[in-house]
């Protein structure tokens, strides 16, 4: 690389040298001392870059985020509430439920139309007091995956479109007509959430009227 340097610079310098002796008709000491000035421009000007320099133009290597560890479960999680589900399955059914219920609230009070914002809030109403049904009671999940997986994600999906919709100055009349049946289907998904939590209680209901009748055939077959 040094060498290199030098043959560069040398060149350059003789070019120079021969350009102000004979072009410029110059002396010879005048066209030396552009020759020699040229030189050292020359080696100057193809020297390596200083390695703090290399180091900046180097790309910092990523810098690896550590891994976040899992929370590791809760004492009695693992223990089982009813047939295949946990305490922990049912803490975060219960947890993830209530808040999606929160978002759909959240849209609905955003909502001018009153009795549209009366029928959502009621829905989530009905929806939270589904959620704390199975607390008391997880056997009703496994009753509830409809309205889990399909029911609940849709009326979030529904109110939020709505929200959007209505919210436009201008609205042409498919627009209308589509905010029209969002109104009726809203009153149906409440009356279909009402339905469903009267199901869950009355299901309640006869587990308790079985574990009295269970108790009291004991209490006569023993006499107590």
């Amino acid at each position: 690389m040094k060498t290199l340097r030098i043959i560069l610079s040398s060149i350059i310098a003789l070019t120079f040298f021969a350009l102000f002796l004979e072009g410029f008709n110059s002396s010879i000491p005048v066209a030396l001392g552009a020759g020699s000035v040229t030189f050292i421009a020359g080696m100057l000007m193809f020297s390596p870059a200083k390695n703090k320099e290399q180091k900046k133009s180097q790309a910092k290597p990523e810098q690896k985020q550590p891994k976040q560890k899992k929370k590791p479960p809760m004492p009695g999680d693992d223990e089982l509430v009813c047939d295949g589900i946990t305490r922990g399955d049912l803490k975060r059914i219960v947890s993830e439920g209530k808040k999606q219920v929160g978002r759909i609230e959240e849209i609905g009070l955003k909502i001018m139309n009153h009795s549209v914002r009366v029928d959502i809030l009621e829905i989530c109403t009905i929806a939270t007091d589904i959620f704390d049904n199975f607390l008391k009671d997880p056997k009703d999940i496994k009753e509830s995956r409809r309205f889990l997986i399909y029911y609940l994600d849709t009326t979030e999906r529904i109110v939020s479109k709505y929200y959007e919709l209505s919210k436009m100055t201008y609205l042409s009349d498919e627009a209308k007509k589509t905010l029209k049946n969002v109104e009726s289907t809203l009153v149906l998904i409440k009356d279909s959430f009402r339905s469903h939590l009267k199901k869950l209680t009355e299901n309640d209901v006869l587990d308790l009227e079985a574990e009295v009748k269970v108790l009291q055939n004991t209490i006569k077959r023993e006499g107590i």
